[in-house]
């Protein structure tokens, strides 16, 4: 193989380096969303409704954002792996640990979604289950007089 040209070079480096930038970023959201779903449990644990209902909201915003630098890594390492990997690791690169480390990640989160989705699941029923009493409530069924009565549809101002 011949020597790679100065521009060749230049562009060889710029993608490791925007590929090294955006693993670290997704390794950070990573991070960032472990946190969350460990608090997400615990909310789920000893919350009410509209605790859990934030996180759950905040849990999809946070997945979006990982599934959209995600889109932007998925051709970076295409051509990392097309430009870089046939020349070798482009100046030391620690590419592969920080990948290692996000699969890690991915696998824990995973499994915490996992065991968070079974807890939702059993607080859901929970819930139903405090909510059977009210809907066999006959007062809740039973219809208001006033309710059904009819109104006027002309009145008559002349008296």
């Amino acid at each position: 193989m011949g020597e790679i040209s100065p521009e060749e070079l230049k562009k060889r480096v710029a993608i490791v380096k925007r590929f090294r930038e955006l693993l670290i970023a997704q390794r950070e959201r990573f991070n960032v969303y472990l946190e969350t779903l460990e608090k997400q449990k615990s909310i789920m644990e000893n919350g009410g409704v509209e605790d859990i209902l934030a996180y759950v909201e905040m849990e999809e915003k946070m997945v979006s954002d990982i599934f959209s630098i995600q889109k932007v890594i998925v051709p970076l390492e295409t051509q990392y792996r097309s430009h870089v990997g046939v020349a070798g690791s482009a100046s030391g690169s620690d590419i592969p640990e920080i990948q290692t480390a996000l699969e890690r990640l991915r696998v824990e989160a995973n499994n915490k979604v996992e065991q968070n989705r079974d807890l939702l699941e059993k607080r859901m029923n929970e819930f139903r289950e405090a909510l059977k009493p009210l809907r066999n409530n006959p007062y809740i069924k039973r219809k208001v007089s006033f309710a059904t009565a009819e109104s006027a549809s002309f009145l008559d101002i002349e008296g």
